[in-house]
């Protein structure tokens, strides 16, 4: 076992959260929101300002994959009669296809697992099929939904950039310092937002290459931080959340914060957040805290929900 396995090993021990909320949980640090929590978010409520942090699902999103493919919508009816004897009045419907992870999303606690067993002890064996997840899928996340208090931490800003570099991993000792800086502190039930600036490689350079590849991203060590303050989930504007190097082939552990966080915390994970107008009005107005409201479709056994989250100051 490697240093890294070992570093692992001793934070997930530390971060778990299995038996926490009773054997049959399914929703995880999502506990922590309760009446208090949304009172207090609530509260951040002054000025009536909001932003939408979500990006366009359509055939020209973010996506290169063949897995993961842009959305693809189709018309069944294109100004189709209601009424054959009255040919004037029309409806149109669609359908669309396409991946629950294709844009702005969550990550269910199913969606990934590590040694056989999912959040809370289940057995991956059990309740991975190719129906979806049997215990653990996104429609619990969904009731009663994802509301609460917002913290963005914009660590770009922090660092005097737009874009942190590639494959800079954002440690505990950054999210403290960007916090201090703004004046705002983490408490119980609060959704973190993370800004590194890596979506403009997307939403303003247009390089869906530069976007999917190597790019900045939460340490692993900050899972640790994230499970003291209590927070009830994690979401940031690159394509993980967590930092994804050059080469992910020589990672000892594969995408360990998302191990750590999903599996071992029950800690939901929002990617490919939007966060430059807010950042920006945050920056103009010094707070930092804010209504989120960010619902997963309830889709039964779904590893995943695509989302249009919403802060309102």
């Amino acid at each position: 076992m490697g240093a890294m396995a070992d570093t692992f090993e001793r934070l997930a021990e530390r971060v778990r959260n299995w038996g926490r909320w009773g054997e049959d949980d399914q929703r995880g640090t999502l506990n922590h929101i309760g009446p208090e929590a949304l009172r207090n978010a609530a509260a951040t409520v002054t000025q009536g300002k909001l932003f939408n942090l979500g990006l366009r699902f359509d055939r020209d999103g973010p996506q290169l994959n063949v897995r993961r493919f842009n959305p693809k919508l189709y018309p069944t009816d294109l100004g189709s009669p209601l009424n054959p004897a009255k040919p004037n009045y029309v409806y149109s419907d669609d359908v669309i296809h396409m991946p629950l992870q294709a844009a702005t999303q969550w990550d269910a606690l199913s969606h990934v697992h590590y040694d056989g067993l999912l959040y809370n002890g289940c057995k991956a064996c059990d309740v991975l099929t190719p129906k979806g997840a049997l215990r653990c899928g996104i429609e619990h996340l969904a009731s009663p939904g994802i509301m609460s208090r917002g913290v963005l931490l914009d660590v770009a800003r922090l660092k005097g950039v737009d874009i942190l570099p590639p494959a800079y991993a954002v440690t505990v000792a950054d999210l403290r310092a960007a916090a201090e800086r703004q004046g705002v502190s983490l408490t119980p039930g609060d959704v973190v937002l993370v800004h590194t600036g890596h979506i403009r490689r997307f939403t303003i350079d247009r390089d869906r290459a530069a976007f999917m590849s190597a790019q900045p991203g939460v340490d692993p060590e900050c899972a640790e931080w994230f499970h003291e303050s209590r927070i009830a989930a994690v979401a940031a504007d690159n394509v993980a959340v967590e930092v994804l190097p050059h080469d992910r082939s020589q990672q000892e552990i594969p995408l360990p914060f998302h191990m750590l966080a999903l599996r071992d915390m029950g800690c939901p994970l929002g990617e490919m957040f939007d966060l430059e107008a807010l950042a920006a009005d945050c920056a103009e107005d010094g707070r930092y805290a804010f209504l989120l409201s960010a619902p997963p479709l309830a889709v039964t056994g779904g590893f995943g929900s695509p989302i249009n989250p919403l802060a309102l100051k």
